[in-house]
């Protein structure tokens, strides 16, 4: 097993390496105190784990402890307004998942998502899992439309964090055809064992959140986005395998600073990353947890924000969701 996740870490790079980077802090960035990264999620959950991996490794290079501090509230926004607010000079930032590009479009928000950050790089691309409990009589995506279309809509409940998530658990049952009752929840770490328990019959979570009781026996994954299957739930297929067309493009967990840091200072940062993520044990981790790793370019990465903010409006518009 360990084979294989170093296998695929080592695919992972090919196709997702932005290139070679100095294994030296770059000129450009030599934190003077230490760095906070503000992560705007519960600790445990898949984001915040991620977050920690890269903080020891980022402490080791830069020479400066690296705080995670967890934030939580507004589906993301109090953590990402603390950052927005923050010095632009590079020493605090905010890892933010996707569902940030989202949330403008349904919460009045404390700033201007467009503007309000200089975004740096997606750390991973965590891959996204339809969980659900033990007991509910489908084992896959094919399985749970026939149910729903059996029962009727709205019979069936599904968990949803954030706006990012609700928004892809949206996307797959629109696919699929069928209708299920969102219930809102803060973070995915406080439904999971909802979902164990059948309080609520399925939710959208990445692999790393779920990963521990889907190993237990106490949650079951319907399918994973992306496509191909992944070491760390080999068993499991895509929703392309299973018949389902749309659901390839896995959402980002991404590092943003306060807009107004320098460019060679934001350069500076992704580059740091991407020789940490670089590294094969930090692959074989992500691996191991169910996501890829990032290292985009700024501009790249810029380029990702953009046209989420930009689809996501589209979809929310389309699928009819109102702010929860």
């Amino acid at each position: 097993m360990r084979g294989s996740l170093v296998a695929y870490a080592c695919v992972a790079a090919a196709l997702l390496s932005p290139g070679p980077a100095s294994a030296q802090t770059s000129a450009a960035f030599h934190p003077t105190r230490p760095v906070t990264i503000i992560v705007p999620y519960s600790p445990g959950g898949g984001t915040d784990v991620v977050g920690r991996l890269v903080a020891r490794s980022l402490e080791e290079m830069w020479g400066q402890n690296v705080i995670v501090d967890n934030r939580t509230g507004g589906s993301g926004s109090v953590g990402a307004a603390l950052a927005a607010r923050a010095a632009p000079d590079g020493h605090t930032m905010v890892l933010a998942v996707s569902g940030i590009a989202i949330n403008a479009h349904l919460m009045k928000l404390p700033y201007d998502t467009v503007t309000a950050f200089a975004p740096v790089t997606a750390v991973s691309y965590p891959v996204a899992t339809l969980l659900a409990a033990p007991s509910l009589p489908a084992s896959d995506l094919t399985e749970l439309q026939a149910l729903v279309k059996k029962e009727g809509p709205d019979k069936r409940t599904f968990a949803s964090p954030d706006p990012g998530s609700r928004l892809i658990a949206e996307r797959i049952f629109e696919q699929a055809g069928i209708k299920l009752l969102n219930v809102p929840y803060k973070g995915a770490a406080s439904f999971v064992g909802d979902i164990s328990a059948g309080r609520v019959d399925t939710g959208l979570a990445s692999v790393t959140s779920g990963l521990s009781l889907i190993n237990a026996g106490k949650l079951k994954s319907l399918g994973i986005m992306g496509t191909q299957r992944i070491p760390a739930l080999p068993n499991v297929a895509t929703f392309k395998e299973q018949g389902f067309s749309g659901l390839d493009e896995n959402s980002w967990a991404g590092l943003f600073a306060p807009a107004g840091t320098p460019p060679d200072v934001v350069a500076a940062i992704q580059q740091d990353i991407a020789t940490v993520l670089a590294r094969p044990e930090v692959r074989a981790k992500m691996a191991e947890l169910g996501s890829l790793p990032g290292g985009d370019t700024p501009a790249a990465f810029t380029a990702r924000f953009q046209r989420d903010i930009r689809d996501s409006g589209e979809t929310i518009r389309r699928l009819g969701m109102t702010a929860e």
